[in-house]
């Protein structure tokens, strides 16, 4: 199955080299200084609440207080014990991904290339930001917490208290989402962009349901972990989408005055 999915996602890889016929993206330092600050600064709340609070693992928890029947009925019919090689596989996956939309680099300039990776930078860390410090925030335990079989070394890991939302998830499909959002934008007439779109979110999805199937996160995990991927993968290309017509901007001040933050679309 590995093979197949690396084999997709080669694919979209391929199609992502096409020459674009022109570059529509810029960067503007407030801007960015507001996503790359404000994804830093949630990163760094997190990093706080991280070293400073304990967190105990599922076997301090108490292991015979999992029950199956106290998890919801959709969660619970898609629930699977631990593992290690599906686990491993979506590691696998996950990279490969990630890796993808670094083919919209080729045929670029040389400033095209720092813009584009300023923004693709921008993307995960805001994705990770967030869904470290949900993390942080929802106690939630991992489906393998509530199966006899499961190894020693994973109960004992705080990370077992970790399951929402699924990180592997968010990436995977930011990832899928500024891929598919960019090449759009660089090929707005092109076809390729709907087997590029297709191949990046059948690959995110791959992701997903083996963070599932691997018994590391419920359904509801990796259902949360896409959809807010997804659109942080959209936003930071549309917010330096510099095309006439373009609707989506972001404003440092309210219509009020007030200082804040306003989206437009």
């Amino acid at each position: 199955m590995i093979k197949r999915l690396l084999f997709l996602v080669l694919i979209v890889f391929c199609a992502s080299l096409l020459p674009a016929d022109d570059f529509p993206y810029q960067l503007d330092w407030k801007k960015d200084a507001l996503i790359g600050g404000g994804a830093a600064v949630l990163y760094g709340t997190h990093l706080a609440i991280y070293f400073t609070r304990d967190r105990d693992s599922a076997k301090e928890h108490g292991l015979d207080r999992f029950h199956k029947s106290d998890v919801n009925f959709v969660d619970r019919a898609m629930m699977c014990s631990y593992s290690r090689s599906l686990d491993l596989t979506s590691d696998i996956l996950l990279a490969c991904t990630m890796a993808a939309p670094f083919a919209l680099a080729i045929h670029q300039s040389r400033d095209n290339i720092i813009t584009g990776a300023v923004m693709y930078a921008e993307a995960l860390l805001l994705s990770h930001s967030v869904k470290e410090l949900t993390k942080d925030v929802v106690i939630r335990w991992r489906p393998y917490c509530y199966y006899d079989d499961t190894r020693s070394k994973l109960l004992r890991d705080d990370e077992s208290g970790k399951s929402f939302m699924s990180g592997h998830s968010a990436i995977a499909f930011t990832s899928a989402s500024f891929l598919t959002t960019v090449y759009a934008h660089l090929h707005p007439e092109g076809k390729n962009k709907y087997w590029v779109a297709g191949g990046s979110f059948a690959a995110a999805t791959a992701v997903a349901s083996l963070r599932v199937l691997s018994g590391s996160h419920f359904f509801t995990d990796v259902l949360v972990g896409a959809a807010w991927g997804t659109f942080a993968g959209w936003l930071v290309p549309q917010l330096h989408y510099c095309q006439e017509g373009h609707s989506v901007k972001l404003s440092f001040f309210s219509e009020t005055g007030a200082p804040g933050i306003l989206f437009n679309f």
